[in-house]
């Protein structure tokens, strides 16, 4: 029993359907008022402008860093995009909401 709790099967989150769509803004904004809590584990989709860009992930609006599992597409600076992903967390010292599993949405 616990190796099955403990070892569950890996999600796919891409196929899942978002639970959330919300502005990158305004979800740093709910972690900051300790309403973000709710979102942990949670499949969300995330618009914003791209702010920065690194090799595996993007920040947009200097609030919200989606890690994707694979390359990302071309992408830019500037650029306003939807993201789907996996909220994993807040990190205080940063100030930023954290996704992983991200997946672009066309």
């Amino acid at each position: 029993m616990v190796y099955n709790y403990m070892y569950q099967d890996h999600r796919d989150i891409q196929s899942e359907t978002s639970q959330l769509e919300i502005t990158a803004p305004y979800l740093l904004e709910r972690f900051k008022t300790d309403d973000g809590a709710s979102l942990l584990n949670k499949t969300i989709t995330v618009t914003g402008t791209i702010t920065a860009i690194e090799e595996g992930a993007v920040t947009l609006n200097e609030s919200v860093y989606a890690s994707f599992p694979e390359e990302i597409p071309e992408l830019r600076a500037n650029n306003k995009v939807a993201i789907k992903g996996r909220c994993i967390g807040y990190d205080e010292l940063f100030e930023i909401v954290k996704l992983d599993q991200c997946s672009m949405i066309k």
